[in-house]
């Protein structure tokens, strides 16, 4: 009994671990909460959405100046509703 308890533990750790998917962010992804709900947008109005919220938090000194200084992209994570800005790599 006491096997079938952990192999059924096991199953469910498994099939629940799965529905919520890890994302490993790269040392030079940044990312920040949208406040609403990209996928809703699609790709390219995430975007140009992700882009406006984080010129607004440049504007309010919500960043560190290092990272508005050296921001090259920044983008709409879909799967994971983040928006996300890189800084170059020194």
């Amino acid at each position: 009994m006491k096997k079938f308890l952990s192999v059924g533990t096991l199953i469910l750790l498994g099939v629940v671990g799965s529905a919520w998917p890890a994302f490993a962010w790269k040392p030079h992804e940044n990312h920040f909460e949208p406040g609403t709900e990209l996928r809703k947008l699609g790709q390219d109005g995430a975007n140009q959405y992700c882009r406006g919220r984080f010129n607004d938090l440049v504007k309010t000194g919500d960043l560190s100046s290092w990272d508005a200084r050296f921001v090259n992209h920044v983008w709409a994570h879909l799967g994971a509703n983040k928006c996300v800005y890189n800084t170059t790599q020194l």
